[in-house]
């Protein structure tokens, strides 16, 4: 394996090509231009595509297409939160969903009024032997004043 960054690498090879690329086909070229074995490629593969993303140099066209920032204006790259995201409009509930909150909110405050027993979780029966949780001391093996 050749020595160096898959980032500076993956910079060269945009340069070389002069346009953008398909994330597969950069990969394709990092790999033979630092000489990463099979053996390698899946530990870097991941690491290789976190950094291109992280990284300042580098930008996503769409598709997973990669090309170097430089050659790209501001706004043509830019993606606007607002687009990406939406506003959750509070006044869409329903009486479920409040009860859902009221409750959630009482077991917040301790307001359950039984703190020992926890509800089943969804799709969960509760079952029929009931014996006492041993403590945390119980399970460490802790007893009297060993604590």
């Amino acid at each position: 394996m050749k020595e160096g960054s898959m980032l500076d690498a993956a910079e060269r090879v945009l340069t070389a090509e002069g346009k953008e690329m398909k994330f597969v086909d950069l990969w394709g070229q990092v790999k033979a231009d630092l000489d990463i074995s099979a053996e390698e490629e899946s530990q870097r593969i991941g690491r290789f595509y976190t950094d291109l993303s992280m990284s300042g140099r580098f930008v996503v066209l769409g598709e997973n297409v990669w090309d170097l920032r430089s050659r790209h204006t501001y706004d043509k790259v830019h993606i606007d939160v607002n687009d990406v995201y939406t506003d959750v409009d509070e006044r869409d509930t329903d009486a479920v969903d409040e009860a859902e909150e009221a409750a959630y909110n009482e077991y917040v405050r301790g307001d359950t009024g039984n703190d020992d027993e926890e509800a089943p979780a969804d799709g969960e029966e509760e079952s029929g032997d009931s014996k006492p949780r041993e403590s945390a001391a119980e399970l460490l093996g802790i007893q009297g004043e060993d604590y």
